[in-house]
């Protein structure tokens, strides 16, 4: 790691040097023990020293068995591990030792245990995932926020496991019991991408346009709303419907690029100014064909 003048170095240096026995303290008033090593942490922290934070929150965490900042250390320790070093499994095995070590405090354990749950995620371990978000739902303490976003990774978990009836039914708790709008209205999102696996396309119609209809719902929300809303009516063949909202999104959906390659997908890349009028018997001009006829099926099967 690159140096740094000042008060780091001098810390480090009196870390060395109390290690060594030289001294019993840097000076008179200085941080000595388990707050040296936390002062040192902080400051390495604060700077971007993150392996010189590392080695002096696993020492704090040695050194002070009972300390009141040992949640400071832990925490930062994960954020370490996984943000900086990209090591999951050392992320993960922190987890496991602090929700162990605060597993009688379930106020201060709900965050590090939803945390792992997360990073088991990540790893591919779903099940465990599910028994760390589980754990979260029955430590929420009356909680209906916490309860519900628990309620909502659980829903997620399950429904890439293949289990969409209880992914639904969690989901449905989610909606009733959400106090604001944008929680209700990603629950209804997650219902409705749920319902769209399993093909029930109108009642996934039906839940993409209540969202859009909420005045307060992110607008993140809104927009992935309207691009399954656009995926749903194309399912059902209403391909003037789809290429309208996909039209709508040109300027909000964050890659518009993939918009374009939608429309064109649909048969149209942009609404065509005029249209002839065509009688009963005449060829289909190529730029009216939208995918759907008997002919254009024909020629793609």
């Amino acid at each position: 790691m690159r140096a740094r003048p000042g008060p780091l170095l001098l810390a480090l240096a009196c870390a060395a040097l109390l290690a060594a026995g030289g001294l019993a303290a840097c000076g008179r008033g200085e941080p000595t023990g388990p707050a040296l090593d936390l002062s040192i942490a902080r400051d390495a922290y604060a700077g971007g020293y993150f392996l010189e934070a590392e080695t002096a929150y696993e020492r704090y965490l040695q050194s002070d068995p009972q300390g009141k900042h040992r949640l400071e250390a832990w925490t930062r320790l994960v954020e370490i591990a996984s943000g900086v070093k990209g090591d999951l499994g050392k992320a993960v095995t922190l987890l496991e030792t602090a929700t162990l070590e605060y597993n009688a405090r379930p106020e201060v354990n709900w965050p590090l245990l939803f945390r792992l749950g997360e990073l088991y995620e990540l790893q591919g371990q779903r099940k465990k995932a599910l028994d760390a978000w589980g754990r979260c739902q029955d430590t929420s303490g009356g909680d209906v926020a916490k309860a519900v976003q628990a309620q909502m990774r659980m829903a997620v978990a399950n429904r890439a496991l293949g289990k969409h009836d209880l992914a639904l039914d969690l989901l449905t708790q989610c909606v009733a019991q959400a106090k604001d709008e944008e929680t209700k209205s990603r629950a209804m999102y997650e219902m409705a991408q749920t319902l769209s696996l399993s093909w029930q396309w109108p009642k996934t119609i039906a839940i993409l346009n209540d969202i859009l209809a909420l005045e307060k719902a992110p607008q993140d929300v809104k927009v992935m709303s309207a691009y399954l809303l656009a995926d749903a009516y194309e399912a059902q063949r209403d391909l003037p419907k789809a290429r309208e909202i996909l039209l709508s999104l040109k300027d909000t959906y964050p890659n518009p690029e993939v918009i374009m390659a939608r429309l064109a997908n649909l048969g149209q890349q942009q609404p065509a100014l005029a249209t002839p009028q065509l009688q009963p018997g005449d060829d289909i001009p190529p730029e009216a064909d939208d995918g759907t006829t008997p002919k254009a099926r024909k020629l793609r099967r």
